[in-house]
């Protein structure tokens, strides 16, 4: 099994320059996460995306369409509803918002939205969640994540539950620096309680790098934590789907060594994909690392399931939804994804009078 299939890399600019495609056609990547600096206007985009496919017929493509303040296609679109929104709004407008980003997703050849968010709203206001919240309430958050998932299925596009086992309780930004989560286990089972809901129907989720004691007597971050990714994703809640890191780059791994050293650690302890976002030239020392004899077992292990969801992936390219979308012209299609958008934001005001 190739390590290369379940690593994810960012690339840096709005095209392929020699070198980014130099590296891409040596190590084969198994996906590429697309961010704002990918993206200038449709055109652009798909033009990138045509010469990714050329030289990665096979990649999975993923990008962050949350909605709101995290939300890579606003610039081509207009903004898509917030995650705040939807909590004040019937559940029907989740539904509506996550077929309509699907429907963004798959008219630039996109697989999936790394969404929906199913923390829980402890309060906290420096970890980067604000207006990403559906809810405080594990219920209020599982209804609307599950529409939003049932949205994107519809129009032809996977997501991802995120951030395992729950980032409400983070007081800090783990992009910029650790974060120690400090629940008690008895109220942290309800963070738990949307992904033991959602996980099978979402198929993968997003694991966190927040330290949780409660969970890890060692205090390792989630994304290195066997108790946590074995004991916890695959024991207690039987999670047999994909388990994404987040970006390996945070900040909040500093101290856990240096790239290829925590992606080692990260695939050891359970992550099935490893997303480096940012430092492609690191990609060959990483698959270097993946690479040893005494990971074959974990490999194999990965490679299964990451091709579980791939083939979900290749399924949710015949919904009905998107499979009428793409009848039609790319001029016309990018007009229907504009104008479904600006329903979404009228019925949004709508909710919001009311």
């Amino acid at each position: 099994m190739r390590a290369a299939d379940n690593v994810f890399v960012g690339i840096p600019g709005f095209d392929l320059d020699p070198h980014t495609s130099k590296l891409l056609a040596e190590h084969l990547p198994g996906g590429v996460v697309l961010f704002s600096r990918n993206i200038k206007d449709p055109e652009q985009l798909l033009e990138l995306v045509t010469d990714l496919r050329r030289i990665l017929p096979d990649a999975v493509l993923a990008i962050d369409a949350e909605g709101g303040r995290v939300d890579r296609l606003k610039g081509i679109f207009g903004p898509a509803p917030a995650a705040s929104l939807l909590a004040r709004s019937p559940v029907s407008l989740a539904l509506q918002a996550g077929t309509w980003v699907a429907h963004s997703l798959r008219l630039f050849d996109i697989d999936i939205d790394f969404a929906p968010v199913v923390d829980l709203d402890r309060g906290e206001k420096d970890n980067a969640l604000d207006d990403r919240y559906l809810g405080a309430r594990p219920a209020d958050v599982t209804a609307r994540a599950r529409a939003f998932l049932r949205g994107l299925h519809s129009g032809g596009a996977g997501g991802c539950l995120k951030h395992f086992p729950g980032l409400g309780g983070a007081g800090h930004d783990t992009h910029y620096k650790m974060s120690v989560v400090y629940v008690s286990e008895m109220a942290l089972r309800a963070d738990l309680d949307p992904f033991e809901a959602l996980a099978r129907l979402a198929g993968a989720v997003m694991v966190s790098h927040a330290i949780y004691p409660t969970y890890d007597e060692e205090k390792r971050p989630a994304t290195l934590s066997p108790p946590i990714l074995g004991g916890l994703l695959r024991g207690r809640l039987r999670f047999e789907g994909v388990a994404f890191s987040d970006d390996l780059e945070m900040k909040a791994l500093d101290e856990w060594g240096d790239l290829p050293v925590r992606t080692e650690m990260c695939f050891a302890a359970g992550c099935d994909v490893l997303l480096l976002c940012h430092t492609l030239d690191a990609l060959p020392d990483v698959l270097a690392r993946l690479e040893t004899p005494g990971l074959e077992e974990r490999r194999q292990e990965a490679h299964r399931r990451l091709e579980t969801y791939r083939q979900r992936l290749r399924t949710l390219r015949t919904a009905r939804d998107y499979v009428a979308m793409m009848r039609s012209g790319r001029g016309e299609r990018l007009e229907t994804v504009r104008q479904t958008l600006a329903q979404i934001q009228e019925n949004a005001a709508k909710s919001e009078i009311a």
